[in-house]
């Protein structure tokens, strides 16, 4: 397995892994691609595995693809599966104590605060919290609830997730603020470097992490079938 996906997979853990066949296979009752997916561990796969996993649990069949498994992503194409989101992993330093601003209340549980701005439906928040309820995590939250964010925190590795803004509320640096603070608690728990995923077409979030001087250190792309 690609090391990238395995440590992102670590991160963002699936409610459900069993390995068949050549392949890991994640499933998180629905709730985002990355919980729900799976990874190829062998060259040569049969698909037909992942297929008839996620059919059988009523989910649409989705792959992982990484630098690497080009071949496998072939394959996966010549059974139906089609490419979507391609994704940026980006990846900075935590040596320094990076200073945010002090205003964002962090905590290791959700707060009703931090759960009630959502970025989609309570089903899809609650799958979210169930997600990040299996790792150590800062859940932080901007002054007013404007904003959210987390921080998986694994030895001397951070990684930045489910970032959300409140609508009225972007474009006035509110992201900005909470970022800086979960990485500046994320370094007082003793993190060195921290990564994030995000969609390679999110122009505005992409600004916002290289800003913070985040830059490319892998990519990756699902392949999904339906």
């Amino acid at each position: 397995m690609h090391e990238w996906a395995r440590r992102v997979a670590a991160d963002w853990p699936a409610l459900e892994t069993v390995e068949r066949g050549g392949w890991r296979l994640g499933r998180s009752e629905g709730v985002t691609k990355r919980a729900n997916c799976a990874l190829v561990l062998e060259p040569g796969a049969d698909v037909d595995v992942v297929t008839g996993f996620y059919r059988r649990h009523g989910l649409a069949p989705c792959v992982q693809v990484w630098p690497g498994e080009e071949g496998t992503g072939i394959r996966l194409a010549a059974a139906g599966y089609r490419k979507v989101e391609p994704t940026l992993v980006l990846e900075r330093g935590l040596v320094r104590r990076p200073e945010g601003p002090g205003t964002t209340q962090i905590g290791t549980r959700p707060t009703l605060e931090w759960s009630a701005l959502t970025a989609g439906s309570e089903r899809q928040a609650r799958g979210v919290e169930r997600i990040l309820g299996q790792v150590a995590a800062g859940y932080g939250v901007a002054p007013g609830g404007r904003g959210r964010g987390c921080v998986v925190v694994d030895g001397e590795s951070a990684a930045i997730c489910s970032m959300v803004t409140a609508t009225a509320s972007r474009g006035r640096g509110v992201g900005r603020g909470v970022l800086g603070d979960l990485l500046t608690w994320a370094h007082d728990k003793g993190a060195r470097s921290a990564y994030l995923c995000v969609v390679e077409g999110n122009g505005p979030a992409l600004g916002l992490y290289e800003g913070f001087g985040f830059v490319p250190a892998s990519r990756y792309h699902n392949r999904v079938l339906g």
